[in-house]
């Protein structure tokens, strides 16, 4: 729009600086500029071409053979295609697609479009496709009805003798589209014939809430005894979303009257009108008139729930002082909050103005409305999980309903009706449909891509019973009637919001029986984190033998996944099948990767309000407080009270999902939340060190959820206690609402189902056919017969700063070797890397000697980065004695710990590997040539310079232990401590809201790393014998590389060379990590001699 302004006045406007603004605003990771820019230039040139040629176009023909219309239901800005190409093609169909205009050829939308094209093959003459064929989508001829479009749409044809349902339309008379609301579920829906009332001219002169029933209703008949062509009478399903619910039960009330076979459906609101009151819904507060409604409802509609309430209520206080408001400053600011892609202003006041109209006649008639009498046939009462403030309906609808069942949807209350959400909803009607009528839709397809998550034994995840409490302290979600059990653990709240509530929609996509384990008096009384676990695993398999199951899931989040982990040890030593699941976190505590408790702890009711924040989605608003508290001295010494009303007016609107509509409820959570971390945190306190770990590792399936950028940090920190690891990578930070979930709920389903993976490396044959031994064969041991593992072994900072994640991802290889606590307690280095070859033989599988044969017959790569490759080559030498074969690759270091005149101190190595990793590479290389200057006069003076420059001097530290490390004190005068916070305000944007404490504490641990392992010496002089690959970068000093070399080759008698892009820091970072890790697969799959079992054979890596 402001181009367009520019271009309009003849003003030009700068390509570079939009292209710069762009690549900001995307964000994209694994996207460079120099890509982007390459993408621009390349669809800059094809665009301009493509536009130059049809600039303008019209046929000028009609095309007169078939042809079908895709539309993107979710991109209306498209919709005016339908009449538009009408006029250029005679025999066109339409059929509504899936997903927006701009994914709609991208993964599940691709699906449903490719099904509506083979369908639309298949009714060519001629064609003859070997496809399975969903039922047909409504097109123009399946219209043709005798109650006219402009009344009653029908949006599937369906067969005569199925029930018929009749969607009704919510407050604002489905004002984008007549329809176009339950156009995605009505696909769901075969094979019933669905149609959609329209809330037209005729509807809208009704003046009460009977008579625009009435009207419908004839309608509704019209079109059934007109479909059903003398046939039977098949039963008529009135379903109203939102505000339809008011007149789909008095329209089910009106034909029971007239003797019809009627059921009624109510998606998620009451049959009454004004609904309970509440900030957070239309009907809730006073009206505010049909424009300021309409606008109120489409933000609510985009999510944005914030903007609507906090306009809701500062409009009804206006309206209660009799003081006006300016509906058009209102819309303004709601186009700015919505910010919505495709939709022009224009537009968004056509909306509001057609929306304005429709809310403010049905609000008239309706206002107020209770049925003046019950009705007394079937009904189903649909309820979204994800807005519980619409919860009121099950008790109010009750009153009403003689014979209602209710059932719990998936997604809001103002998404339900899209994408996989519709889908849930739809099975829910299909299996009341099924009770009531016994309609078989065994035979109705679903494209594939759009399945119901759940696994292929299963009916469907809906097909379930209300949920059953078998148990005391397990509180059951769900009760499907088959599958595994799942078993949802707390976190440090100990689920203050209720059992369960965190949890969101979840629950309801899974299959099986899901329940959450409560954390109730009982488990309060608990003394240490193990009774607590025992209590736990008890009241599982109690639960389990109630619902005769085999399968058991363990699923938990922060604290939860430790629980978990735990639970599911001692599972295992009982010999019960058992699966895991942790959601955003890692198995241990505290945390190794997330900074919320980085801090000194600011008290039981104040972290309790921050945690409940987080919980609601008020990230930002919590990480401000945290730094004021802890860089700014701005302590909460009034106590939470203060905190707990800033917090609530941040998440007032998301906390009504959880049952809270109160500052005073709100505070009771806070309490009762203050109180549980508190007892948790105690019994979480190490007994040893200073982090709890599970005991053991755990050899049973695990599904780590994580998002994109967190995935491979928790698999490392998991690889340590658990073998069999698998990831599911969702790109939202809402992973338990909306299509996050169901993709959550999908992999779970796959994951239940899929093998556990054996992770015993294949052994080879121990004899041949004739009786002769395998070490008397000659003959080639193929690839299948030998396994080859690779591991990292990273660098002094033990791993912190991340450098090997993208080697491990580059190398599909999960096994990263880390310097933690247990390694940090041996003081030299053939015990640590005994320790680590201890390690690696328990995620092999090699616990006894006939493992140690096994391993024999199987290869191995150890892989040092820097100093690491010290490690990696004792571990080498250890595995040589062992007569295992194994290859070393050194990546820009020795394998002798000699010692370097480079070495500036670990706090001073542990600042610039910081700088590096953190973009600031000339910062880094400046510094590390001014303190090499500078050490020959002064070593002491320079390292504190440094340490003042790169304001990573930390003040008042005293001794201790950090992770089992120990630490040295620094004392720092004023000026050290500002430059402190101008250096961390400075890199701030690259911590990922980290507080200063944490910022100190990282650098502190990295050095003290470093400190160990510079102490732990060297290992024996022995030379290693088998294949070495020596890595180095192209901007490494030559004089530096040939040094490298020399002492290498003095310990590995086999060396290879090879060059990569790059320096010691910089040869693995994103740019360069493909070319590194090319080399090392390159040099694998090269001919050479290997030592097995003591003698040499050749092998032929395919």
């Amino acid at each position: 729009m402001e181009l367009a302004e520019l271009r309009r006045r003849n003003e030009s406007f700068d390509v570079d600086a939009l292209r710069e603004r762009a690549f900001k605003a995307l964000n994209q990771r694994g996207l460079s500029i120099e890509l982007f820019t390459m993408l621009v230039k390349r669809g800059g040139v094809n665009i301009q071409q493509l536009h130059t040629i049809a600039d303008p176009w019209q046929p000028p023909e009609k095309y007169d053979g078939p042809a079908l219309l895709v539309l993107a239901p979710d991109s209306q800005e498209f919709a005016s295609a339908k009449e538009i190409n009408a006029q250029f093609c005679t025999a066109m169909e339409v059929a509504s697609g899936a997903g927006s205009h701009y994914n709609m050829m991208q993964g599940a939308q691709a699906g449903v479009q490719a099904q509506l094209v083979k369908e639309f093959l298949h009714r060519l003459p001629g064609v003859d496709l070997p496809i399975a064929l969903s039922p047909q989508p409504a097109t123009k001829a399946a219209k043709k009805e005798t109650v006219g479009e402009d009344k009653l749409l029908i949006l599937r044809r369906g067969a005569p003798e199925l029930p018929k349902v009749y969607m009704v339309h919510g407050l604002d008379g489905d004002v984008m589209s007549g329809g176009a609301t339950f156009k995605t579920i009505a696909a769901h829906l075969e094979p019933c014939r669905v149609g959609a009332l329209i809330y037209d001219s005729e509807a809208l002169a009704c003046d009460s809430v009977p008579a625009l029933c009435s009207l419908y209703n004839s309608r509704v008949l019209a079109d059934s005894e007109s479909f059903s062509n003398g046939s039977a009478s098949s039963p008529v399903i009135v379903a109203g979303y939102s505000f339809g619910c008011v007149l789909a039960h008095q329209m089910g009330y009106q034909l029971r009257q007239a003797g019809v076979n009627v059921a009624v459906v109510l998606f998620d609101l009451e049959v009454t009108w004004p609904p309970p009151q509440t900030n957070s819904r239309v009907g809730g507060y006073d009206f505010l008139g049909g424009e300021a409604e309409a606008i109120l409802l489409i933000a609510r509609g985009f999510g944005k729930f914030e903007f609507a309430v906090k306009e809701a209520m500062e409009l009804a206080e206006l309206q209660r002082r009799n003081e006006s408001f300016d509906v058009d400053a209102l819309r303004e600011r709601a186009f700015q909050a919505l910010n919505q892609r495709g939709m022009s202003f224009e537009l968004f006041t056509l909306l509001v103005k057609r929306g304005g109209v429709n809310i403010q006649q049905l609000h008239s008639i309706a206002d107020p409305w209770q049925p003046p009498e019950q009705y007394e046939g079937p009904a189903l009462l649909v309820l979204a999980p994800d807005s519980q403030e619409f919860a009121s309906a099950k008790e109010i609808n009750a009153q009403f309903c003689t014979e209602m069942e209710v059932a719990l949807g998936a997604g809001s209350h103002y998404n339900m009706m899209q994408g996989a959400q519709a889908m849930v909803q739809a099975q829910l009607v299909k299996d009341f449909l099924q009770r009531l009528f016994g309609v078989d839709f065994s035979n109705a397809n679903v494209p594939g891509s759009l399945s119901i998550v759940v696994p292929e034994s299963s009916k469907s995840a809906t097909d379930d019973t209300a949920p059953v409490d078998f148990v005391q302290g397990i509180r059951a979600l769900r009760d499907g009637p088959e599958g595994s059990c799942a078993y949802f653990l707390h976190g440090l709240d100990g689920d203050a919001l209720g059992p369960g509530m965190s949890l969101g929609s979840l629950p309801s996509m899974m299959s099986g029986r899901v329940c959450a384990v409560e954390y109730d008096d009982e488990a309060f009384a608990c003394e240490s984190i193990e009774a607590l676990s025992r209590l736990y695993k008890s009241r599982i398999l109690q639960d389990r033998a109630k619902k005769q199951a085999e399968d058991v899931l363990l699923a938990g989040r922060s604290m939860g996944a430790l629980l978990a982990c735990m639970i599911a040890l001692e599972l295992q030593k009982e010999q019960i099948r058992c699966s895991l699941v942790t959601l955003d976190s890692e198995v241990i505590w505290p945390s190794k990767l997330d900074n919320s408790f980085c801090y000194d702890w600011l008290g039981g009711e104040v972290e309790a309000t921050l945690w409940l924040s987080r919980l609601a989605g008020a990230k930002d608003f919590v990480e401000e407080q945290v730094q004021s508290a802890v860089t700014r001295g701005h302590l909460f010494d009034e106590g939470a009270s203060r905190l707990q009303t800033a917090a609530f007016g941040q998440i007032a609107s998301n906390l009504t999902a959880f049952g809270v509509n109160s500052l005073k409820e709100f505070r009771s959570i806070c309490t009762l939340a203050s109180s549980n971390c508190a007892r948790l945190r105690q019994l979480l306190r190490p007994t040893s060190g200073s982090m709890r770990a599970p005991s053991g590792i755990f050899d049973g399936k695990v599904l780590i959820v994580a998002g994109e950028e967190r995935g491979q940090k928790l698999r490392q920190v998991a690889s340590s206690h658990c073998r069999n690891i698998s990831m599911c990578t969702v790109s939202t930070e809402e992973v338990y609402v909306g299509e996050a979930a169901t993709t959550i709920a999908n992999e779970i389903s796959w994951f239940l189902r899929s093998r556990s993976q054996d992770r015993r490396r294949k052994p080879g044959p121990e004899a041949t056919p004739d009786g002769k031994s395998a070490r008397e064969e000659e003959a080639l041991v193929s690839l299948e017969e030998i396994s080859t593992a690779t591991y990292l072994v990273p660098g002094p900072d033990g791993g912190i700063l991340g450098e090997m994640f993208n080697l491990a991802e580059a190398l599909n290889c999960d096994c990263h070797l880390d310097f933690d606590e247990e390694a940090c307690r041996y003081s030299t280095l053939p015990d640590v890397a005994a320790l680590f070859l201890r390690r690696i033989f328990q995620d092999q599988g090699w616990t006894s000697e006939e493992d140690l044969v096994h391993a024999r017959q199987c290869k191995m790569v150890l892989v040092g980065h820097r100093s690491g490759a010290v490690l990696a080559y004792e571990m080498a030498m250890q595995l040589q004695n062992m007569e295992i074969d194994v290859r070393l690759v050194i990546i820009q270091g020795e394998v002798s710990m000699a010692g370097s005149q480079k070495w500036l101190g670990s706090t001073c190595e542990a600042t610039l590997a910081l700088a590096h990793r953190l973009g600031a590479k000339d910062f880094a290389l400046q510094e590390a040539a001014s303190m090499a200057a500078a050490r020959k006069e002064k070593l002491e003076v320079s390292k504190g310079r440094l340490q003042t420059r790169c304001g990573l001097a930390f003040d008042g530290i005293s001794g201790g232990s950090l992770n089992g490390h120990p630490k040295n004190g620094v004392l720092l005068d004023d000026d050290s401590n500002k430059l402190l916070m101008k250096a961390f305000w400075k890199v701030s944007d690259q911590l990922n809201g980290m507080s200063v404490e944490g910022f100190k504490g990282l650098i502190q641990d990295i050095a003290s790393r470093m400190d160990w392992y510079m102490n732990l010496g060297s290992g024996g002089d022995f030379a290693f014998d088998g294949p070495a690959l020596l890595i180095l970068g192209d901007g490494e000093a030559p004089e530096d590389a040939d040094a490298m070399i020399e002492s290498n080759a003095l310990y590995c008698t086999n060396l290879e060379v090879a060059d990569v892009s790059g320096d010691e820091h910089t040869c693995l970072n994103d740019d360069n990590i493909r070319m590194l890790a090319d080399q090392i697969i390159g040099w694998q799959e090269k001919q050479v001699p290997y030592l097995m079992n003591g003698s040499e054979r050749v092998l032929q890596i395919l």
